[in-house]
């Protein structure tokens, strides 16, 4: 736990922390955002869970949050492997060190979420609502609207949690810009893979139109693409830094 904390504290008070959870503010432009992604106009939510929903989705296309995200961990991993950081740390079991560092990052993801949750509470309810553009309701009143938003927030984090550890794996033995574009070239294919047929069963968010005619088995199957990928980056990402010469 005290390696943990020493991590935790080293990587949060790192600028490009910062400047990535600047991105929780994001809500405040999400109609705009879909909008002009989508290219046609979708509206404002029906319900705060619709509205949370496209922002976390948004947030995931977007290229700046993911190009940032990446450029923190290969400053959490590479950067620190070339600057020899990390020989302090010689005398720790490397796995521990390994984990304290990505335990460290999903903190730092949860934090982005909880405050994306947050500033989207404060945008609907307390600016769209306050004007008029959007009902009270919490959550669709019929069951394909509500089964739809759960997917997609369900697939929307489990890409992100994905995207966080393949961009673990790689920061450990290749540069930043190798790493950094890894990151976005995977969310961009992420994000138009549900439209290319054959691909999207490649990724969790590809079973939308499943979750509509079978919910429980789409979330099954969306999960478990999900471990799987989570799993085999995890596992060499630390046989990889496990390697690694400080």
């Amino acid at each position: 736990m005290t390696l943990f904390k020493a991590i935790f504290k080293s990587v949060f008070s790192r600028r490009d922390v910062k400047i990535f959870l600047i991105f929780i503010l994001l809500p405040l432009l999400v109609p705009l955002l879909t909008e002009f992604m989508d290219g046609t106009s979708t509206g404002l939510a029906g319900n705060f869970s619709e509205f949370l929903a496209t922002t976390i989705s948004t947030q995931y296309r977007l290229i700046l949050p993911n190009l940032l995200f990446s450029l923190v961990i290969s400053s959490v991993f590479k950067d620190e492997i070339d600057s020899r950081i990390l020989f302090l740390y010689k005398d720790i079991n490397r796995s521990q060190i390994f984990k304290a560092k990505l335990g460290s990052l999903l903190v730092v993801y949860v934090l982005f979420l909880l405050g994306t949750v947050m500033t989207s509470v404060l945008s609907y309810y307390g600016i769209l609502f306050s004007q008029g553009a959007v009902p009270a309701n919490f959550i669709s009143e019929k069951v394909p609207d509500i089964f739809s938003t759960i997917f997609s927030l369900l697939s929307t984090i489990s890409l992100n949690l994905i995207t966080l550890l393949l961009v673990v794996m790689i920061s450990v033995t290749s540069k930043t810009v190798q790493t950094v574009l890894t990151g976005v070239f995977f969310s961009l294919a992420a994000s138009v893979a549900p439209v290319l047929i054959g691909i999207n069963y490649l990724f969790p968010n590809g079973y939308a139109d499943l979750s509509q005619e079978n919910f429980p088995l789409a979330c099954l199957v969306a999960v478990g693409i999900s471990v799987l990928y989570i799993l085999f980056f995890y596992i060499k990402g630390k046989q990889k830094f496990k390697h690694i010469e400080f």
